[in-house]
């Protein structure tokens, strides 16, 4: 199972306001004092939690004081909240243009476009805002995330641990940076990152899912069927934890507890293709051929290209005498990239 990725957002308020060294009248004082005073009345509204207010502030300040940058970064950040995205993305880069040097407002623009999936762009933006000085872990913490994506696990690796010095206490970074020792096969690594991950939050169902799928990899089958199950408890409908114990009871030889793992699983999940295939093989193992044609032929309506699916269901097809059924679909399977097939379908000349 492909790992999912934990998102989170955190606004960051508490800017001051800086007055230029251009020669001002005295009006012109008073105007920007005014504006500094809503723009702080703002920010003290965000910290308690009253955005409404704090929007309100906001718009007070720039109707007298248009050219001042920081209301719009915080008027933004609050449509964030508030999911108006398209909202914020405009009082973000007006915010960018009345001030180049305002690293924050990068790292708006790069969780903007990190959530619109513009991986690229994103990067470049909170890459931006690091270099300009807003250095925080929720930066590093994000192009963590979006080297991960990109398959550099080594630099995400590195984004993580960036992110954890600056807050030793900050669980998702720790579950990322398993996830990331994990891709370079430091199961290990992952291991004792993914328990520190669930020592500061105990419910972070997805520590336990990828927990087991390490120790799996270590042949502590056991181990993992103990994860598998918190994730469970914790989440009864968390269809992937049963699909990976079904896995690991698989592996043990113990069809019958993995057929009901995946049978679980299409109860919650009923267009889950991988989950008909591994209820397809398991049902091959007990001997249940046509019940395994028939999932196996739902794993491939679900998804045509599946070519696993065809390859065992022409395994199937084999035990059952359907020797064209099955060689037809070993040569699918062939055609779909999967190689395995060719010795298959050389029983079949």
């Amino acid at each position: 199972m492909k790992h999912l990725i934990t998102v989170l957002f955190l606004i960051i308020s508490g800017y001051v306001f800086a007055q230029g060294g251009e020669s001002l009248s005295e009006a012109q004082l008073e105007i920007r004092k005014k504006a500094h005073i809503l723009y702080n009345e703002g920010v003290r509204l965000i910290e308690a939690d009253d955005y409404t207010q704090a929007h309100l502030k906001f718009d007070e300040a720039l109707f007298i004081l248009p050219e001042f940058e920081l209301p719009y970064l915080e008027r933004g950040k609050i449509k964030i909240k508030n999911g108006q995205n398209d909202l914020a993305l405009k009082d973000i880069n007006i915010a960018i243009e009345l001030n180049e040097e305002l690293a924050e407002a990068y790292y708006c623009m790069g969780y903007l476009e990190y959530i619109n999936k513009n991986t690229k762009s994103a990067f470049n933006n909170i890459n931006k805002a690091i270099q300009k000085g807003f250095a925080t872990s929720e930066a590093y913490y994000y192009r963590g995330l979006l080297n991960f994506i990109s398959e550099d696990y080594n630099n995400a690796m590195i984004d993580f641990t960036m992110a954890i010095d600056k807050n030793p206490n900050f669980a998702y970074a720790f579950h990322e940076r398993a996830s990331s020792k994990r891709m370079l096969n430091d199961y290990q690594g992952a291991i004792n990152d993914y328990n520190q991950a669930l020592n500061l939050n105990p419910d972070l169902v997805t520590a336990y899912d990828n927990l087991g799928n390490c120790k799996i990899k270590i042949g502590d089958f056991k181990g993992a069927l103990d994860d598998y199950s918190k994730a469970i408890q914790l989440n009864p409908n968390y269809y992937f934890a049963y699909n990976n114990r079904g896995n690991a009871y698989y592996q043990m030889a113990n069809f019958e507890a993995a057929l009901n793992d995946f049978t679980r699983v299409i109860e919650i999940k009923k267009d889950f293709a991988l989950a008909y295939n591994n209820l397809g093989i398991t049902n091959v193992k007990m001997q249940n051929y046509l019940t395994a044609v028939k999932n196996l032929s739902k794993a491939i309506e679900l998804n045509p290209k599946y070519a696993e699916a065809y390859l065992n269901r022409g395994y199937a097809q084999e035990f059952l005498g359907k020797f064209n059924d099955a060689c037809a679909d070993w040569k699918m399977a062939k055609e779909l990239g999967l190689n395995d097939a060719e010795k298959y379908i050389n029983e079949c000349e």
